[in-house]
């Protein structure tokens, strides 16, 4: 980097303005811009390029993730519920969430454990079968589920 007298601003290599340059605020990605305000990062897309990066976490199952947009999401992007952002006191986490949800999961797991699939799980109990999956899934992986 040298000083070019004439005009007095400090230039970077190739003769670009440091005031040209720009940086992600989501992927740090630094570049020069022709342009005062472009509308996207070249390397991740992203139009909120300029603005502070704030993630969300979701109250109920603890997903961070980093929104699209300005607004405010509708759901969680993980277990799509639409009171991810209600302020719950430190004691609601997924993991005590109320006891009927935890009873039908520790009966589909211990049904599943004693060697049945999920099907017949989702038969013998009338839970739908995409619950019964999601909570075997949750347990056990997904390359592992026996349907």
């Amino acid at each position: 980097m040298g000083i070019d007298n004439s005009e007095g601003s400090v230039h970077a290599e190739g003769g670009k303005r440091m005031s040209d340059l720009k940086v992600c605020n989501r992927c740090q990605y630094a570049w020069f811009s022709n342009v005062d305000s472009p509308v996207r990062c070249p390397s991740c897309g992203s139009h909120c390029w300029d603005k502070p990066v704030v993630p969300n976490e979701c109250q109920i199952c603890g997903h961070t993730w980093f929104p699209r947009t300005s607004g405010t999401p509708l759901r969680c992007p993980s277990c799509k519920t639409r009171s991810w952002n209600m302020g719950f006191s430190g004691s609601h986490t997924r993991a005590t969430r109320p006891t009927k949800e935890t009873a039908t999961a520790e009966s589909v797991m211990e049904r599943y454990l004693s060697g049945k699939g999920c099907v017949k799980i989702s038969m013998e109990t009338g839970i739908p079968l995409s619950t019964v999956f999601r909570i075997v899934k949750s347990r056990v992986g997904k390359a592992e589920v026996v349907m």
